[in-house]
């Protein structure tokens, strides 16, 4: 329920700081992408929460489900896209500080969404076996969807180079979960593994390499272009 921001010179100096204000788990936050003076911070209490770096809340949106993901995109740093756990995504306008716009999955439970990088008209996610993408200047309902984790989706995350690439995980269970790598020109899955525990999944800047925290390891993956 906390938020912990930790600061340090990579030498001597090691501090951090505890944000208080949420009344349930967080399940994701984010920097802003322009100058990182902010923090916004979604909540299984309904919130979303913006924070400056003191951790004084400089804005607080009531939401209708708990907030999943929160993405802030550094071509549009004035608005937030917040998904939450009953299938909608919303993007709120950070000046006038009210929703603008909205999205629907039609399922349920969304665990996971995305802001693509290379394309700010993209939005994909996660909700129960299927991965969903949007294209926001067609319509508020989802242009491609397919199952693809029998045990639930857990995490979706758009390549940084490759608007076309993205990346999901199976649900965490007792023994392995599945990563599996899409492209949208293709049908079928382009690369599928398996991580014992799986947690995170993160890509590379600049090259197709993705990453996920296995068991004591991290396992990466590199893909074609």
């Amino acid at each position: 329920m906390r938020i912990r921001l930790f600061t340090s010179d990579l030498q001597d100096k090691n501090e951090y700081k505890v944000l208080e204000g949420h009344s349930d788990f967080i399940n994701g936050l984010v920097f802003d992408p322009k100058e990182g003076q902010e923090i916004a911070s979604v909540s299984d209490d309904h919130t979303c929460r913006i924070w400056d770096l003191e951790g004084v809340q400089t804005a607080h949106f009531a939401l209708r489900s708990p907030g999943m993901s929160v993405c802030w995109h550094p071509e549009e740093t004035y608005k937030l896209m917040v998904a939450e756990k009953n299938g909608t995504i919303r993007f709120y306008d950070l000046i006038a500080q009210q929703a603008i716009l909205s999205l629907e999955s039609e399922q349920m439970p969304l665990m996971s969404a995305h802001w693509c990088l290379k394309n700010t008209f993209k939005v994909g996610a996660v909700a129960g076996n299927d991965w969903l993408i949007w294209d926001i200047t067609q319509s508020s309902y989802p242009q491609e969807k397919r199952p693809i984790h029998l045990d639930r989706a857990f995490l979706f995350r758009w390549s940084t180079i490759n608007e076309n690439l993205f990346a999901t995980t199976g649900y965490p269970g007792k023994m392995t979960s599945q990563f599996q790598i899409h492209h949208l020109g293709h049908p079928q899955p382009i690369l599928i593994g398996c991580v014992p525990v799986g947690s995170g999944l993160s890509w590379h800047r600049t090259l197709p390499l993705c990453a996920v925290g296995g068991d004591h390891k991290l396992l990466f993956w590199v893909t074609e272009m």
